[in-house]
């Protein structure tokens, strides 16, 4: 008599509203690498699902498969972008790791340069580039302030919305330090409170995806902020990225990165200065910027 193999069913979590496969979450991990550069991890199906059961919701479909043929689809564009924006991370808040605005604003006062420029490379909702141009403008008060213009961008569409705003809750405000949320921002009718025009006409907000094959960049920069974003990617796409920021940051630029980021690997192209702080390899050791 043969003996017919073991019938292998799909499983299945009855606990959620749509089934979720690994297969599905092998689809997700691709296309988000693909198009984003950020390498999820296998243990983030729960988050995933999450994230992404809300599009599904909205748009009235049936499950995850129509969902992620939508996605990859020529009429699925737009879809797409949405894609993006929900599997990426923005949390943020004014003076986020606090101790790298002390040393941003020392080592403008030593340039000397008759013209600033800063890119915040992933800006999220805009606390970040605010709290750059706030230190930038405290650094260098006076009637001898040089031209400053900051380029703010993000792959996420809806968050920089967000930050051409400049609008933020009392309880976001309130992490500034003393006397700067009457000096940058007003209180609005409905107890928010807004980013002064001052503030606002300094940062360039764009969309900008890390991992595209060409940026829309055309200047070089005193200061590179790139923090808590390349944790998400690889390192090579990590290398190629640092290898992209190297011709864009001027001779004694700094690039500024997250705590948990260490770049020892890319050791020819920038030397730690201090406090998650990089220096061009090749720029002579200068004394240490203190706050």
């Amino acid at each position: 008599m043969t003996t017919l193999p073991p019938v292998v069913l799909p499983k299945i979590d009855f606990n959620r509203e749509f089934n979720f496969s690994d297969a599905d979450f092998e689809r997700v991990r691709k296309l988000i690498y693909q198009n984003a550069g950020i390498a999820l991890n296998p243990t983030k199906k729960d988050m995933v699902y999450g994230r992404l059961v809300r599009r599904i919701r909205e748009l009235k479909l049936s499950g995850f498969t129509p969902y992620l043929n939508l996605v990859e689809s020529s009429a699925g564009r737009g879809e797409f972008e949405q894609f993006v924006n929900a599997l990426t991370t923005n949390l943020t808040f004014f003076f986020r790791e606090e101790h790298h605005f002390p040393l941003l604003a020392s080592h403008l006062k030593q340039s000397g340069h008759n013209e600033i420029s800063i890119w915040c490379a992933a800006s999220s909702t805009g606390e970040e580039a605010y709290s750059i141009a706030i230190t930038v403008l405290e650094a260098l008060s006076g009637n001898t302030r040089p031209a400053i213009s900051i380029l703010a961008t993000d792959l996420d569409t809806s968050v920089l919305e967000t930050a051409r705003r400049g609008i933020y809750a009392a309880d976001k405000i309130a992490r500034l330090p003393a006397g700067m949320a009457a000096k940058y921002f007003d209180k609005l009718a409905d107890g928010q409170y807004q980013a002064k025009a001052q503030l606002r006409n300094m940062i360039s907000f764009q969309r900008l995806n890390l991992i595209d094959n060409s940026w829309p960049i055309h200047k070089t920069f005193d200061a590179i902020f790139c923090r808590n974003v390349m944790i998400y990617f690889d390192r090579d796409t990590q290398a190629r990225i640092l290898k992209r920021f190297s011709p864009l940051l001027k001779a004694d630029g700094l690039l500024f990165v997250g705590h948990s980021e260490n770049f020892y690997f890319a050791a020819d192209l920038f030397h730690l200065r201090g406090k998650t702080v990089y220096e061009h390899a090749t720029h002579a050791p200068a004394k240490t910027i203190h706050g």
